[in-house]
């Protein structure tokens, strides 16, 4: 069976997109950068230590964390020797009874013992860094709501929002840029420089209309869909809202990256997407409706004849077609396991009145 050339496989969790007016913009920070930017001097160090007593005799324990380069705790005899040392590379050293851990929100706990076997660890947390070391900046969103990202470690980076005074995650990398839905716009978090970016994902202007839905591709990547009297438009982007590749009425497929659009001259088209090649099935998301009114210029076809005794082309393959929420324009995926984690989702979202559905959408690695 042939693959595409991606690197990657998106197994999301499906979302409800909302509808709202067209619109969408790169976020504008209104802080700074004091944690990722190599020209702004951050307010306080960023990093700490704290040295704490240790479950073996004749020794001690020097916690560090450092926004760099990450935790590290080393086990010292009464000389200041290094005896031991566990940090984000090597976070377990079962013969001296240290390990560490690292929480997604940015925490990290030291963990000892005395004794191996079934000796019960003792646990106790890292000094903190500084607030100002962690603020990556703050960003308006489309619909003018604020968004504040932190930087928890290199690549990790947490998006809350803040409503009657309450903080919710709203979105949160761990070494990849994602992507989710939140109060009827799609927001993106760069897991290099914290950026966020936001777009409504509905809306209209004239006879044309627009949709934002999932891709099944890459991290942080999405599908602008786009259905006008001159016929849909289906751009793919990734996280910053690039395109990487663009299929209408005139070139309805790019088979290469396994995007194509069905019934393209039609009045019902669907963009189709697929991350295999062969008999891989595609999964199919319907375009936004021509508003009233608007009619679709494209000119009749005949219908191509088959001749007889010839094979037809595609024979057998089985179609898949998403009912629900996948139908009206939210996302689905091609087998795997569905990794996504819901961030703000449930009690959370409506103890935060009502803030919207929110997800973290993940990828497996590629299948082959």
């Amino acid at each position: 069976m042939s693959t595409y050339a991606r690197t990657s496989l998106r197994t999301p969790l499906r979302a409800a997109i909302a509808v709202a007016a067209l619109g969408g913009a790169l976020l504008t920070p209104t802080a700074a950068f004091a944690a990722t930017s190599a020209t702004a001097p951050a307010a306080a160090p960023c990093h700490v230590s704290k040295t704490v007593p240790s479950q073996l005799p004749d020794t001690t324990v020097v916690l560090s964390d450092d926004l760099a380069k990450g935790p590290k705790a080393e086990l010292l005899d009464a000389k200041g020797n290094v005896v031991a040392t566990v940090d984000r590379a090597h976070p377990m050293d079962y013969g001296h009874g240290i390990r560490l851990e690292e929480g997604t929100d940015g925490k990290v706990t030291f963990f000892q013992r005395s004794e191996s076997g079934n000796k019960s660890w003792k646990s106790q947390p890292f000094p903190a860094l500084p607030a100002s070391c962690l603020v990556s900046g703050t960003y308006t969103l489309a619909d003018g709501e604020k968004v504040k990202v932190s930087r928890t470690a290199p690549g990790r980076y947490r998006a809350d929002v803040v409503t009657g005074g309450r903080t919710v995650t709203v979105l949160r990398t761990e070494g990849e840029d994602v992507d989710g839905f939140f109060r009827g716009m799609h927001l993106t978090l760069n897991a290099r420089t914290g950026a966020v970016r936001s777009e409504y994902t509905s809306g209209r202007s004239g006879c044309a209309v627009t949709t934002v839905v999932t891709s099944v591709y890459r991290a942080g990547e999405s599908v602008k869909l786009t259905n006008s009297p001159q016929g849909p438009k289906a751009v793919l982007r990734d996280s910053q809202f690039k395109t990487i590749s663009t299929v209408d009425r005139a070139h309805p497929n790019d088979k290469a990256l396994g995007v194509i659009i069905d019934g393209a001259n039609g009045a019902t088209p669907r963009l189709g997407q697929r991350t295999q090649g062969g008999n891989t099935p595609y999964g199919y998301t319907a375009f936004p409706k021509l508003p009233a009114g608007c009619a679709n210029t494209a000119p009749a076809k005949t219908p191509a004849q088959t001749p007889v005794n010839s094979p037809v082309q595609n024979g057998g393959q089985t179609t898949v077609v998403p009912k629900g929420a996948v139908a009206a324009g939210a996302e689905f995926k091609q087998g795997g396991s569905d990794k996504g984690a819901l961030i703000a989702g449930g009690a959370a979202v409506a103890a935060a009145g009502g803030l919207g559905f929110v997800a973290l959408r993940r990828r497996s690695a590629a299948r082959v």
